[in-house]
């Protein structure tokens, strides 16, 4: 028997405990996506009573600038986290516009 196939039982076992850690992490992450999905459905309401639109630039730039600082110190990719935190923001915005369209929708058919 070769010394490789000594540690595989030892290999598959830390694969499977790294996997269960990953998928903990993925479910701490889903749940932190759906709270900040509240937090975009509150904050689409609130614009539309207030009368702001759903992109406010100065906000996205400020969003990507604490996150690349977070990133940074945590030793996180800055590409993998600005290219994250882009597609979360345009998504988040997207779906304000959409809820905010809803409401005026919603206002507009209200006698």
């Amino acid at each position: 028997m070769s010394g490789a196939d000594e540690t595989a039982p030892a290999i598959d076992a830390e694969m499977v405990a790294l996997r269960q850690k990953i998928d903990s992490i993925d479910d701490v992450l889903a749940d932190a996506l759906a709270e900040r999905q509240r937090c975009i459905e509150a904050a689409a309401e609130i614009k539309s009573r207030i009368g702001w639109p759903a992109r406010i630039p100065p906000r996205v730039d400020q969003v990507l600038a604490r996150v690349a600082a977070r990133a940074k110190e945590k030793n996180l990719d800055s590409d993998l986290a600005r290219s994250l935190w882009t597609v979360l923001i345009e998504w988040s915005i997207a779906y304000e516009e959409r809820l905010m369209n809803k409401s005026s929708a919603r206002e507009l058919d209200t006698p």
